[in-house]
């Protein structure tokens, strides 16, 4: 125990109070007693001891085990286990999170330190492994994947004990815009289709066809084809999806070999294939497609579109794509400009029903115009304006009768 004065006077009878001082989990404690008396100052202090141990202070009694150790622990009993990847995702994330939070102990990550890391990784460049270019800028989508991860860590720690709170929990993610429009017309599909060779033409055409996912079609196995149907086991959401097999579909399948276990898999490795933008990046370059707009996903774009254009339902689409709900469905299906222009045109019946109305009031109004003008001119020669009749039968009455 630590006590002492600060007017310094180390005599028994000062009446200056004691003040305490220690050191628990790498953080101080100091304040006074308000007591003179030395032995209840020490009482003081250990109740003080007892209230940070039991975490009445914000705190609980933890051990002293830095990020890196807890950040291990969680790979091993958790993401290994309950990840689809075995968490290899998620060892490259936490292996750049060491390198800020590593050293630190876990009660000493504040939510103040996450937020100066988001703004400090958002400004931050990566370059690619062989990249000779200019480095490129991280995305705030790349952050907040490693968010999620930093989040799950720590509540993980809350959850097994090591943590009384997660300083994570109040940090936002990043607003991300990632919603991609892109859609290839009839046109761009027939080029692109053509300027593909081999293998890869048979992938852009499946992912044209089916709507399906690049990892989908890339992790696809011969087992899980058979005369009627293909079932993608390896999905986003974890749930197998089967799709029926078309007479298109088979015309792609034939021309693919069955040698490896893989549908489309490297002919050296015999594993399947994992990268794929470089060979689309010359595909749209010999198609003559330009605008740097156009991913391998604007290829599932695309193929929902359509289904949707042709007037299939919602539910059959989704049953297609895989999504658990039409709002998620509307994230990719986007109207070509020829629908735009069809649907536009469907309000020219009304325009020309309101310009036809528009005609006839206006044709009203000049008779109507006209036959004011009339009474006028006959009000001016006719005499007095009482005496005047617009009924002739009743004028030519009234004349027989004066004669």
């Amino acid at each position: 125990m630590s006590l002492f004065r600060r007017c310094g006077c180390a005599e028994e009878r000062c009446e200056h109070p004691w003040w305490y001082r220690f050191r628990l989990n790498g953080r101080s404690y100091r304040a006074t007693t308000q007591t003179a008396l030395k032995q209840e100052a020490r009482n003081i202090e250990a109740r003080e001891r007892s209230r940070v141990l039991e975490g009445r202070h914000g705190i609980r009694r933890q051990p002293d085990i830095t990020f890196r150790e807890f950040a291990q622990t969680y790979l091993t009993d958790h993401a290994a286990l309950h990840m689809r990847d075995g968490g290899l995702r998620c060892t490259e994330i936490l292996a750049r999170l060491n390198q800020v939070f590593g050293a630190l102990i876990l009660h000493e990550i504040t939510t103040h330190r996450i937020e100066q890391w988001k703004r400090e990784r958002l400004a931050g460049k990566w370059r690619a492994h062989g990249q000779a270019g200019s480095a490129n800028p991280i995305k705030p989508g790349t952050v907040n994947r490693e968010l999620d991860v930093l989040k799950s860590v720590m509540s993980k720690a809350v959850e097994w004990g090591k943590l009384l709170d997660s300083p994570a929990r109040r940090v936002k993610r990043l607003r991300v815009d990632n919603r991609r429009t892109r859609v290839l017309s009839a046109d761009e599909e027939q080029r692109l289709v053509a300027a593909c060779q081999g293998k890869f033409r048979a992938l852009v055409t499946l992912a044209l066809l089916t709507g399906a996912r690049k990892g989908e079609l890339l992790k696809l196995q011969w087992e899980h084809v058979s005369d009627a149907e293909i079932v993608f086991l390896e999905t986003k959401n974890g749930r197998q999806r089967r799709l029926p097999l078309t007479a298109a579909i088979l015309r792609v399948l034939s021309t693919l070999p069955r040698i490896h276990p893989w549908v489309f898999a490297s002919p050296l490795t015999g594993k399947p294939y994992t990268a794929v933008a470089k060979n689309l990046e010359r595909a749209l370059a010999r198609a003559d497609i330009v605008t740097g707009d156009v991913t391998f996903h604007t290829l599932r774009h695309t193929a929902l579109s359509r289904m949707i254009a042709a007037g299939h339902s919602d539910h059959t689409v989704m049953a297609i794509s895989g999504h658990s709900s039409t709002r998620m469905l509307e994230r990719y299906v986007h109207p070509t400009q020829e629908l735009k222009v069809s649907a536009l045109e469907t309000g020219a019946s009304l325009v020309q029903s309101i310009k036809m109305s528009t005609q006839r009031a206006h044709d009203g109004s000049l008779a109507k115009r006209e036959r004011r003008d009339l009474q006028n001119y006959l009000g001016k020669v006719g005499g007095r304006r009482e005496a005047r009749t617009r009924d002739l039968r009743v004028a030519n009455a009234a004349l027989s009768q004066l004669s």
